[in-house]
């Protein structure tokens, strides 16, 4: 098989391994708590195809490390070994080093380092045994243990599927190798049967390997094949251009730098895996347009006026049909937002160990769905938080019982739809935010100026200030005040919220809105002047007309409303954008009282034309980055419509009032 069409399939490859990961990972922590024997064979299936498919696409360091864990699993799954909490650390320790050989993999790194090799060697020990020796030998005994295997596969095997090459790259990441083809089973062309395994291998295997290591790499096939193991009495060393023909087989090895970047390459793409129900569905969808293509079309070959009341059927079945598709279409970009709730249970572990707390985890409405690109960019908001919840807010167990409760402290992640929205919250039953210290800090700062009548919400929002932190020691958890702005930040970057309520002594929740896709938003059409502007309808609290005499002018020419008992500031976008031919008097237009980051603004236009699904275009990828603009939209007119970013707006507002 030559390299190209090998990297064809690492980027499968590193999927579904990553995918075996995870599933090692939820059944190590699941044998952590008390789990059944069962999750152990879970675990060495996953091991066992990893180690597999490593040997197979040329990666023997990540296939050595795998063979060391699976030969310790192996030894619990058979009861030789009783399972304890330091094989479950170690083995999670394993899982997080594969990821990491995986990372370098795909981008094209070496993939052992002195954590793996450290690792391999702990697993070897671990085994009962000395870790594999080294590819290549630096220096020449003159006698050294090891095997001489017999392996004539059956002629059926490879219609089963095995690859007698994967098993010889196995065998290479154990030790050094010396391989001699057979040929005597190998008929004349006419009579070779392509789908048969015609050859057979004597192979010389030296080092210190057991001889239950090497059986293992054959336990799949051993019914479809003929095997022999024997020890090697004595043997030279093999030569290196024979380990160099093992070690690296076409499509790996020396290649393998070649290989991994046309991998990490391909990935950058990224996939979606998509139900087949789903791919049915846009198949029949499509059918349906073509039908009404068909309608329609006779219209333009002739119109008769007789007909009109069929060509708006027409143009019915058509608007349905697209929107249709879109929902459709959409549907395929949305995952289950489980897959990033599922790095938690380690981390919540890991953290509650080092803190010396005791934590529930809690996780509802894994099954529901977001757009992709929001699922990949939300994971670290949501790791900050997780990590402030069990740094900051839960209690250790001796504080919690001197409070009345219970030692062990409840996280809870939920995520749910509202409207046209998809909100998580992260919710726990710690202490709460010291509202003291938290103004303390404030004051201090210079944030501001007097903690008197500062509402619970407001000294919430103190706590998403760049580099604010009340933490007294710095730590690797918490204390460098980096973290909350960066939640804030990352969040408003998807076109979200976050919220917090705290009740002191009872807990904390955060709560982060978002739109369920980046691709399409629903907004409010605005006319301002002779231009048109989309407002995005999750931002929008209430639309109302203000006479003139509820405006209040500030120093600086400001402008301020009164709303629900608070003063706002007017933001009037044809002076913000230089419109032309807009409307002045304020009585005249309407007022879109939008809301971001906790801060309130009134946007003054000329009318509102109504409600519509913006399809979103990059307007730094076409034209400019343009402060208080998220993108921009092509009407049903052919005309453009700009996106307001009413956080960033907001924020001009606010630079505009501190100057």
């Amino acid at each position: 098989m030559s390299n190209i069409s090998i990297a064809q399939f690492h980027k499968v490859f590193f999927e579904e391994s990553l995918e075996g990961l995870d599933a090692m990972e939820a059944a190590l922590l699941a044998l952590d708590e008390g789990g059944d024997a069962e999750l152990v064979h879970s675990i060495f299936r996953a091991a066992h195809s990893i180690k597999g498919g490593s040997a197979t696409f040329g990666f023997p360091d990540m296939a050595a490390l795998t063979h060391e864990a699976e030969s310790l699993l192996d030894q619990v799954r058979d009861g030789r070994r009783a399972i304890d909490k330091s094989i479950i650390e170690l083995m999670l320790r394993t899982v997080d080093c594969l990821r990491g050989m995986f990372d370098r993999a795909q981008s094209g790194q070496p993939l052992a380092n002195g954590e793996s090799e450290s690792l391999k060697q702990q697993l070897a020990a671990a085994v009962g045994h000395a870790g594999p020796t080294a590819t290549k030998v630096a220096a020449k005994p003159a006698a050294a243990s090891g095997w001489i295997i017999q392996f004539r596969p059956h002629a059926g095997m490879l219609a089963g599927g095995n690859d007698p090459l994967r098993l010889l790259r196995e065998l290479a990441a154990l030790g050094q190798l010396v391989v001699e083809a057979q040929l005597d089973r190998v008929p004349t062309l006419d009579a070779l049967d392509p789908t048969e395994c015609h050859l057979g291998w004597r192979i010389e295997l030296t080092g210190s390997v057991s001889r239950e290591a090497i059986a293992g790499v054959f336990e799949w096939v051993e019914d479809e094949c003929d095997l022999s193991i024997e020890p090697l009495v004595a043997a030279a060393p093999p030569p290196a251009p024979a380990v160099e023909a093992v070690s690296a087989p076409a499509g790996a090895g020396g290649a393998a730098g070649t290989t991994r970047s046309a991998a990490a390459s391909s990935n950058d793409a990224g996939s979606v895996r998509v139900g087949i129900d789903k791919i049915d569905g846009l198949i029949d969808l499509v059918g349906e347009l073509v039908i009404t293509q068909a309608m329609l079309d006779q219209f333009r070959e002739e119109f008769d006026p007789s007909r009109l009341a069929m060509l708006q059927q027409g143009l019915a079945q058509l608007a349905r049909h697209t929107r249709t598709l879109q929902e459709s279409v959409m549907g395929i970009r949305m995952l289950p937002i489980g897959s990033v709730f599922n790095r938690f249970p380690r981390l919540v572990r890991d953290l509650s160990q080092k803190l010396g707390k005791q934590v529930k985890l809690e996780l509802v409405g894994e099954h529901t769905e977001l757009d992709k690109t929001v699922l990949e960019k939300i994971g670290d908001p949501l790791v900050h938080l997780v990590r402030n919840a069990i740094d900051h807010g839960l209690e250790t167990p001796e504080k919690r019982r001197a409070t009345g409760k219970g030692d062990i402290g409840t996280l809870r992640l939920e995520a749910f739809h509202r409207g046209g929205s998809i909100v998580v919250e992260i919710v726990d039953d710690g202490a709460g935010l010291n509202r003291e210290a938290i103004i303390a800090k404030a004051l201090q700062k210079g944030l501001i100026k007097s903690g008197e009548g500062i509402s619970d919400d407001e000294v919430g929002e103190l706590i998403f200030q760049p580099g604010f932190s009340t933490a007294a020691v710095t730590t690797d958890l918490s204390g460098r005040g980096v973290g909350m702005d960066v939640v804030r930040r990352n969040v408003v970057d998807l076109g979200g919220t976050v919220a917090i309520k705290t009740r002191p002594g009872n807990g904390t929740t955060f709560t982060i809105t978002l739109p369920l896709t980046l691709a399409i938003i629903d907004g409010l059409r605005a006319a301002v002047g002779d231009e048109c502007y989309i407002v995005p309808l999750v931002s929008i609290v209430e639309s109302i007309q203000l006479p003139a005499e509820a405006i209040r002018s500030v120093t600086g020419g400001g402008e301020l409303f009164r709303f629900r008992g608070e003063y706002r500031p007017i933001v009037r976008l044809h002076q913000q954008f230089g419109c032309t031919n807009a409307r002045q008097n304020i009585e005249d237009g309407l007022v879109i009282v939008v809301e971001a980051d906790g801060n309130q603004v009134g946007l003054f236009v000329d009318e509102l034309i109504g409600q519509q699904q913006a399809v979103v275009k990059s307007l730094e990828a076409n034209y400019r980055r343009v402060d208080g603009i998220s993108g921009a939209t092509i009407l049903a007119d052919g005309s453009v419509a700009l996106i307001i970013d009413i956080a960033g707006l907001i924020r001009l507002q606010s630079r505009r009032k501190a100057a």
